[in-house]
């Protein structure tokens, strides 16, 4: 319950921030067009997911993975009174999958705010019950992989971008379609992440059957980290008409505060790793009707003994909208409803 109160109140406070902020700038204008005078609507085609594994580190060819079984999600969207959002219901996988990966509960809730200089990635996600995957060791066909119904995972926190050529390059454009890239442009960025991670499990997390392989003390079944970082990085958005290609990647180090359990240690360690933030995108943009793919990932990796544990969380999403020209009370702006925003816009 407290991770959803920060998470809210997290929303709330830093949505006016990025609602007010409005520019003009006629170099901007060449490169991104805005629509201030429409509505979208879109349906939505969303998987989120939280997956997280365990590599050998003298031995890289020694990795597990564990997996959820799908977070599936349908729905629609819409970019109103100059704010966006949506709303997508989970797909429960079909029998045969469950079956084959078993019976994932998730309670995931994101927000996404996106400015000109700035993106924010606000999340709480709760995953329970996990699969996993051996690099070394294929599962035969109709054969159920490997099942953990008892780990569960909490993962609270935000992601920042920070783009410092809002003039030449929107990451809007690209992610939620509020505006449009005219011509392919670029900008240098830092990306960020402040989070809390947290994993149960009733046993060790891998078994005595890998102890020989990844070693005893990291075989935990309590892991507890917060992770803090800034990354450098690059975003640009190649154009072609009316068609877009964008990509923006950050790598950078990471402090994180880290304690695990297992049955041979307990401690307490600060450790310095990597944070690493990837994003792609591509569709169909034009003045009315717009299409995309994309995809995001941001990944935390720590060391524990001679192992590396990473987290990553992800997000595949389809769209398909259109843009629709506002009338009556849709003209009217978010902060057009606060009686603070009214007293500004009089003054």
């Amino acid at each position: 319950m407290i991770r959803q109160l920060f998470f809210l109140s997290s929303v709330f406070t830093l949505l006016p921030f990025f609602v007010s902020a409005t520019t003009s700038d006629s170099l901007r204008e060449r490169y991104i067009k805005r629509f201030p005078d429409y509505f979208f609507i879109w349906p939505v085609i969303k998987q989120r997911s939280t997956s997280f594994d365990i590599e050998n580190l003298p031995n890289k060819n020694e990795k597990l993975s564990y997996k959820p079984n799908g977070n599936y999600g349908l729905g629609w969207g819409m970019y109103i009174f100059e704010i966006g959002f949506e709303v997508t219901f989970s797909i429960q996988p079909q029998a045969s999958k469950q079956y084959l990966y078993g019976h994932s509960r998730v309670n995931d809730l994101q927000a996404n705010i996106l400015g000109k200089h700035w993106g924010l990635d606000l999340f709480t996600q709760n995953y329970n019950g996990f699969y996993r995957t051996d690099k070394n060791i294929s599962v035969p066909a109709n054969i159920p992989y490997p099942q953990r119904p008892d780990i569960s995972t909490w993962n609270t926190g935000v992601n920042g971008i920070y783009v410092f050529n809002k003039n030449k390059y929107s990451i809007r454009a690209a992610y939620n379609f509020s505006e449009r890239q005219l011509k392919s442009g670029g900008s240098f960025l830092l990306s960020g992440t402040m989070n809390t991670f947290s994993l149960r499990a009733d046993s060790a997390i891998y078994g005595a059957k890998y102890e020989t392989r990844f070693g005893a003390q990291a075989d935990f079944s309590k892991l507890d980290y917060t992770t803090i970082s800034v990354a450098p990085g690059y975003a640009h958005t190649f154009v072609f008409k009316n068609l877009f290609l964008n990509a923006s990647l950050s790598i950078g180090p990471a402090n994180h505060w880290v304690y695990y359990q297992s049955a041979t240690a307990s401690k307490h360690e600060i450790t310095l790793n990597s944070f690493a933030d990837f994003r792609l995108a591509m569709g169909y943009n034009s003045d009315r009707f717009f299409t995309g793919i994309t995809f995001i990932t941001q990944a935390r990796n720590i060391k524990i003994e001679q192992v590396q544990f990473t987290s990553s969380n992800s997000i595949f999403k389809i769209i398909i909208g259109y843009r629709f020209k506002e009338f009556g009370i849709l003209k009217k702006r978010a902060w057009d409803f606060v009686p603070i925003g009214k007293k500004h816009s009089a003054q």
